[in-house]
């Protein structure tokens, strides 16, 4: 299966003019994990034309445990088509649909513990300690990229984690949105996406010590309006266990539910027509611990188990509304394939 297949192309990688929709936005994400598990972490950047402005989130996943990161700032303009830059972080477009490069040399805030993170972000934030970190990483495509508009409807939404029944006041306030989040969800179908798995190499230097990188990543990259407020529930699961690539997504959305993804085995593409998944949930509740899926694709099912070493919380505030954004770092296995990915659980918390 070629990129035209997927009606992705060679144009999609560079940025795009925006809508005059003001919750329009560009957002270019990649995670990356080691072989042997001792250094990941992931980027996001985010062009938001309305803001007029660049974002950055850098977090390193760092040897000896915790995390370093950064929330970057900048303007909306851009060098070239193919450069995403905010600060001292930079995403690249090198050959598209195939190699990408992210480069950052800065100071990482470094957490011992994730679930700081979240009041740490805040632009009034103390200052926290930092260490000084500088990586270039090349991701190489192992596939062509996967386009994403194939949502299947189904009857019900992924487990979570028993929560006090709702109030007459948040039900009211739900039953008061619903109208304007259902509006919301089909405008979002205006917007494009897609993903695909990656092999990561290159260097990381933290405070000086070089270290060389090798292992594997997923990116995506999307653009269009995108509104966190009818987004109640989802599961984002991305992985590659010794050649094998995946990638699952279980949402509710305005009262609906819906799952994507696919299977990359063996040089063949196969979406996702069945995802089953039960979880089990951290201290908070919010973030995964353990998972296991069964992904149907192609007539196959892949039943995958994941251990969850580590929640970074991110919130997302908006105009009456409050989201936990859990990126999780996870081990996978499908029979005797291990490997690295990512479990996202995102749960809003109000209303």
């Amino acid at each position: 299966m070629d990129a035209a297949d997927l009606s992705v192309g060679s144009a999609d990688e560079g940025h795009h003019a925006p809508s005059a929709d003001p919750l329009w936005s560009e957002s270019l994400y990649l995670n990356f994990a080691a072989r042997d598990g001792v250094l990941g972490g992931f980027v996001r950047f985010a062009r938001h034309p309305t803001r007029k402005q660049t974002e950055a989130l850098i977090c390193v996943y760092l040897p000896g445990g915790g995390i370093g990161i950064n929330l970057i700032y900048d303007v909306f303009e851009q060098p070239d088509e193919r450069t995403t830059r905010a600060g001292a972080a930079a995403f690249v477009c090198v050959d598209p649909l195939k190699h990408c490069r992210v480069t950052f040399d800065g100071e990482l805030f470094v957490f011992t513990d994730p679930a700081l993170v979240a009041g740490a972000l805040r632009p009034d934030a103390p200052k926290m300690p930092g260490r000084r970190v500088r990586f270039e990483l090349d991701a190489i495509g192992i596939h062509p990229p996967f386009f994403y508009p194939g949502y299947k409807k189904v009857e019900e939404g992924p487990n979570h984690h028993p929560r006090a029944p709702f109030g007459f006041t948040r039900k009211l306030k739900r039953m008061i949105r619903r109208p304007a989040e259902i509006l919301s969800a089909l405008n979002m179908r205006k917007a494009r996406h897609y993903e695909q798995s990656m092999i990561v190499r290159g260097s990381v230097v933290i405070d000086g010590e070089p270290l060389d990188f090798d292992g594997t990543g997923h990116r995506d990259h999307s653009w269009g309006p995108r509104d966190w407020m009818p987004s109640e529930r989802w599961r984002w699961l991305t992985g590659e266990v010794d050649g094998m690539a995946f990638n699952a997504m279980y949402l509710t959305i305005a009262g609906s539910h819906v799952t994507n993804g696919y299977v990359w085995k063996d040089g063949r593409f196969a979406s996702v027509d069945q995802l089953r998944l039960e979880s089990t949930f951290d201290h908070t509740g919010l973030g995964a611990r353990t998972l296991s899926a069964e992904l149907t694709a192609g007539g196959v099912t892949y039943a995958i188990t994941g251990e969850t070493l580590m929640n970074v919380p991110l919130p997302i505030v908006g105009d009456h509304f409050f989201t936990i954004y859990n990126v999780g770092r996870t081990r996978y296995r499908c029979g005797d394939r291990t490997g690295w990915g990512v479990a996202e659980f995102v749960e809003r918390l109000d209303p």
